[in-house]
């Protein structure tokens, strides 16, 4: 189930608040394709969070900032344990941050700045104040590289439900075969229509997927030997050796730099 707390956004207001929280799903927290008139920044602590906007579709993991511009149509599927810390910002001083959808690795700062602006109440905190804090935010964001991770997404649904499932059990040992009798199609159109539409073969994108899923255990403090085996690799090193090909650098050395 998800938790939300939040409150409707306020047009004379900087900034507005909230948090989400919600347990593991076997196909992820879904959040329907909607539209809000503010922008909104969010700081993923736990969970895989994939965005969706238009046709591109982008990661974002814990530890890392988001941000949706207003007017952006969206929707979003968060895998894992869903916690988050949200910020609405009024539209008038969106044009201070990008015109389109972007993620940053957090910082020590973003996440006192984020914490300080959703813990308490908001009436407590005077407008200057808040305005300057939210000044030091923006400066700090400027200062992060943007860093997407993409993974596309099929649009036929049936794609869909297996690509989501993929992402849900990401340790699931099914073959082509198996899936293309689940979804009542044979294994040549299943893999010639899931390459149409994402771009790389159903082999490449589980992959990736997986590779993803481990970077969120990795990210909350999991071990390597943990996020191998939890995701589906019958050894550690045989997922150094994915993650390196993946991102150029060992497990430990891509988090460090994203510290």
């Amino acid at each position: 189930m998800l938790h939300v707390a939040v409150a409707p956004a306020l047009p004379d207001v900087l900034l507005t608040p909230f948090s989400v929280r919600g347990r593991r799903e076997s196909k992820g927290i879904a959040v329907p394709s909607h539209v809000h008139d503010e922008g909104m920044l969010v700081l993923v602590h736990e969970g895989l969070v994939l965005v969706q906007a238009g046709a591109e579709v982008w990661t974002v993991l814990p530890g890392s900032l988001g941000w949706i511009p207003p007017g952006v149509q969206h929707g979003a599927r968060w895998f894992g344990e869903a916690r988050g810390s949200f910020l609405y910002v009024r539209r008038d001083v969106c044009e201070r941050l990008p015109a389109h959808c972007r993620s940053w690795p957090s910082s020590k700062l973003i996440e006192a700045l984020i914490e300080r602006f959703t813990s308490g109440a908001q009436d407590e905190m005077p407008p200057a104040y808040q305005a300057q804090l939210f000044e030091v935010l923006l400066e700090e964001i400027r200062q992060r590289e943007h860093a997407p991770l993409l993974l596309p997404m099929p649009a036929d649904p049936r794609l869909q439900d297996l690509a989501n499932t993929l992402l849900g059990t990401p340790d699931d040992t099914a073959g082509i075969d198996e899936w293309a009798q689940r979804l009542n199609m044979s294994s040549r159109t299943l893999m010639r229509r899931f390459r149409q539409e994402t771009g790389v073969t159903l082999g490449q994108w589980r992959q990736q997927a997986r590779l993803l899923r481990a970077l969120e255990m990795l990210s909350r403090g999991g071990s390597v030997t943990e996020a191998a085996l939890s995701v589906g690799y019958e050894s550690t090193s045989a997922f150094i050796g994915s993650f390196r090909t993946a991102f150029g650098m060992t497990p430990t050395r891509y988090l460090a730099g994203r510290g």
